[in-house]
């Protein structure tokens, strides 16, 4: 069962109410038409060239306009489930269809007496049936505005169009098989008496049917080019049947041009309404995926942010608990060793002073193991392939405005072999030195960044190099030491974390120069063979 969002509710033609500006154009078209119908109305009957090619063309202009507009409705009521929906499409599917045996029995067109077996009346009867069909399922789309949505919208489908192409063929059949039978309104390309008595009868319907959806107490946008539909239509068969003469006048003509109009109303609504979703939903899309860059860069920015506090939080944590207990006691040796100093007890002093410096070296120690236990790594190592580790790095690490003016270039050997890491902590470190290769370029007129992958003597170096400022000596010296930076509002632990990780996966870290300016990272990680063997 369809289950139409509120949304979805408030963006189709057939759902949302008119607008100022749709009523006004609809008017202003219904009193331009109104015009052109009264400036030809009096000529309706004047005789016009014998244009034959006109017939096959406004045919098949007609097929394909009520085709794509049946489509079009027949996709919304999949969408809304609404009855009404479908039965409008089921009457835009008939006049369709109808255009089909309407032209091959057309007479002289294709054959004296047209094909399909028709008879003399056959091309009037199945234009009278033609334009009866549409108000029929326009009153039907009226009394269903309401109805109870349709609970299998594609068996739905299937059953209008299989009815509408019974009704096709039966009226077809009756047309020509019986068009014996049935009352004389041609002779040759004029009229008869009964004829403007048909299509009055035919006049009636529609205007019944303008009238049932006019007097709908809400309208929807739909509703409001229906009626300017069925306003075109009355004047496409005043001219054409009622008004006029016979075939080839000027009213022939001028209906079929208002027909056509009216054809395509209604499309070219849907079509206007369909390009304008697609802006919106482009709109949106572009939108929210600067929405979500912008929440990822600021992910990004807290997760590392996150991952320096907790790393300098827990070294901070530790030494503060470690170190506590032997400072504390050197603090007591040497108090002590000072009172006995002025005691004069040097004896007693010295063996204060030299359990103070045993405490001292038990304060070096811990912070020694410290260090060893922040190298160490509890995640998950294995055999990963260094190439997709990097552009996965890259790709995260060049997000935003900044990364997309960078130029990156990535030079792997093909025969790098497969490399035993922890591939997070490994893509944490490229990361860091990339965003820091990003940020170092930001005031370059030239912004490279390359990576490259090369295997030597059982381990794999990658290299991070930009085009950048390059480093100072005097930071160059002391890069790897916690709190060195050159940002203004950075920590300076990003690369001392880094070193960390590299070590911990058995490789080692360092900074290069770069031929032609800018900085250059190195680092190795073994290979998986090398490690298993």
């Amino acid at each position: 069962m369809p289950r139409p969002a509120t949304v979805e509710r408030h963006v189709f033609l057939s759902t949302v109410p008119p607008s100022a500006g749709e009523r006004r154009t609809a008017v202003l078209f219904a009193t331009i038409a109104s015009a052109v119908f009264l400036a030809l109305a009096p000529f309706a009957k004047v005789k016009l060239g014998e244009a034959w090619a006109f017939i096959p063309i406004y045919q098949s202009a007609l097929l394909v306009n009520d085709l794509i507009t049946a489509i079009m409705l027949f996709a919304q009521f999949v969408i809304l489930g609404s009855s009404a929906l479908v039965v409008l499409a089921g009457g835009y599917l008939f006049a369709a269809l109808m255009a089909v045996p309407h032209t091959m029995s057309f007479p002289r067109l294709f054959a004296p007496n047209g094909l399909i077996g028709a008879g003399p009346q056959t091309t009037a009867w199945l234009y009278i049936i033609w334009r009866s069909g549409f108000p029929i399922a326009l009153i039907a789309y009226v009394m269903l505005r309401d109805g109870v949505p349709v609970r299998r919208p594609g068996l739905a489908v299937m059953v209008t169009c299989a009815a509408v192409a019974l009704a096709v063929i039966l009226a077809a059949m009756l047309t020509t098989w019986g068009h014996s039978v049935l009352p004389a309104v041609m002779i040759g390309d004029r009229y008869t008496s009964l004829l403007p008595i048909a299509i009055s009868s035919v006049l009636v319907l529609n205007i019944a049917a303008t009238l049932v959806l006019w007097r709908q107490p809400r309208h929807s946008a739909l509703d409001v080019w229906l009626l300017v539909v069925m306003v075109t239509r009355l004047f496409d068969i005043s001219l054409a049947a009622l008004l006029n003469g016979g075939r080839f006048d000027l009213g022939f003509y001028a209906g079929r041009v208002f027909g056509l109009i009216a054809a395509s109303i209604v499309l070219a609504v849907l079509l206007v309404e369909t390009a304008a979703l697609y802006a919106r939903l482009a709109r949106s899309f572009e939108v929210e995926r600067h929405d979500r860059e912008r929440e990822l860069r600021e992910l990004q920015a807290e997760l590392i942010h996150v991952s320096r506090l907790t790393e300098l939080g827990q070294m901070v944590s530790a030494l503060a608990h470690e170190v506590n207990q032997p400072l504390t006691a050197v603090g007591s040796y040497v108090r002590g060793g000072l009172r006995l100093l002025r005691a004069n007890e040097l004896a007693r002093a010295d063996d204060a002073l030299e359990k103070a410096s045993d405490q001292v070296t038990r304060a070096s120690q811990t912070i020694q193991r410290l260090r060893q236990f922040v190298k160490k790594d509890e995640s998950e190592f294995g055999a990963e392939d260094i190439r997709e580790t990097i552009e996965e790095a890259a790709a995260l690490a060049l997000l935003g405005a900044e990364g997309r003016r960078v130029r990156l270039d990535m030079d792997f050997a093909a025969d790098t072999p497969l490399v035993f890491i922890d591939k997070v902590r490994v893509q944490q470190v490229l990361l860091n030195l990339i965003r820091n290769s990003v940020e170092a370029m930001q005031g370059c007129e030239r912004r490279d960044l390359t990576i490259r992958a090369q295997a030597e003597n059982g381990m794999v170096e990658i290299s991070v190099s930009d085009t950048g400022p390059g480093l100072p000596q005097d930071v160059r010296e002391r890069l790897f030491q916690p709190f060195v930076t050159t940002k203004v509002s950075g920590m300076g632990v990003g690369l001392s974390i880094c070193r960390s990780i590299v070590e911990a996966q058995g490789g080692r870290l360092w900074l290069a120069d770069r031929p032609g300016g800018g900085a250059e990272f190195h680092f190795t990680l073994p290979v998986a063979q090398t490690v298993s063997a």
